[in-house]
């Protein structure tokens, strides 16, 4: 079965910055990432290390002072998702600096136990650290009370899960970060690329901001042509008319009352193969569109999804 979610998780650099600039260049995507390739690949990065595929990690995590995060809410569904989790209960209680709220996680330990890790937050504890100042906290304070209590807690309980990150919420009461002084800014490189976990025989840091740097060549014409077993070549203008006959010669392997389930997944694999730089193209160039066709080729010539059917 044709599993999107998956598909769509980058599993090297490469993919990655691909995903990055084309994504860059979306309308859909936060104002936040428009036109800014770099957050992209540090969210989608970070994203794929939780699971997350590209457009969910965009959604889910902000890229503050630097540092990736993600909200609260987020972070809460990861956690519910993980088998081990047994129940997350939240409350507030209290008046004025008294007022607290409290997070109580349950997991399941290796051991068969269950494990009760608990984490309180009240506006004592926001006036001492200096928050109460700052407008979130002046608009909503008990969401944000909440939003700490959570993101303590859950980082306790699910450390392995949530694998560093904190909430969104957290990371906007940090004071920014101070820039690095431009002499100093070679030096923090070397240092950047002497701790990375990545291969530093692959790429280097320098490598990957040159290539996330918008390029400035103008925009090319692409060409689509549609490969037919056994006919010839079918040209078309754009991309949209590409689509439109791949899905209806799709349709046809499908209704067809000759071919067996077995041989039209063999006719559709014939016709997918010989397509495929086009279908590369295609996902370069309109996400959403081979989204559509994933879909379809999911939904007609999966064994599973065709038996449900």
């Amino acid at each position: 079965m044709n599993n999107l979610r998956t598909n769509l998780i980058p599993t090297d650099v490469d993919q990655a910055l691909r995903i990055s600039e084309m994504f860059a260049k979306s309308d859909l995507v936060p104002d936040n990432y428009k036109n800014k390739p770099a957050n992209i690949f540090l969210a989608v990065s970070a994203g794929a290390s939780l699971g997350l595929a590209p457009f969910q990690a965009m959604q889910n995590i902000a890229v503050i002072n630097g540092k990736p995060s993600i909200f609260g809410d987020a972070l809460l569904a990861m956690v519910q998702n993980d088998k081990r989790c047994l129940s997350v209960k939240e409350s507030i209680v209290g008046e004025g600096m008294n007022r607290t709220a409290t997070c109580i996680v349950s997991r399941l330990a290796p051991n068969g136990e269950t494990e009760v890790i608990s984490s309180s937050f009240c506006l004592g504890d926001a006036q001492k650290a200096g928050l109460l100042n700052r407008k979130p906290w002046q608009q909503y304070p008990d969401r944000m009370l909440q939003m700490r209590a959570r993101g303590f807690a859950l980082r306790d309980a699910f450390a392995d899960v949530i694998g560093g990150l904190i909430t969104s919420e957290e990371a906007d009461d940090y004071p920014n970060a101070k820039p690095i002084p431009s002499s100093n800014f070679d030096e923090a490189i070397q240092e950047l690329e002497s701790t990375s976990k990545f291969d530093k025989g692959a790429r280097s840091v320098n490598e990957i901001v040159e290539e996330l740097t918008p390029s400035e060549e103008p925009k090319k014409e692409l060409g689509w042509v549609l490969s037919i077993p056994n006919k010839k070549p079918l040209h078309f203008k754009n991309k949209n008319d590409f689509v439109l006959e791949y899905k209806h010669y799709m349709d046809l392997i499908d209704r067809s009352k000759m071919l067996d389930f077995q041989t039209k997944q063999k006719k559709y694999a014939e016709l997918k193969t010989n397509n495929m730089e086009m279908l590369e193209q295609l996902r370069e160039a309109d996400f959403g569109l081979i989204e559509e066709i994933e879909m379809d080729e999911g939904r007609l010539f999966d064994a599973e999804d065709a038996t449900n059917t």
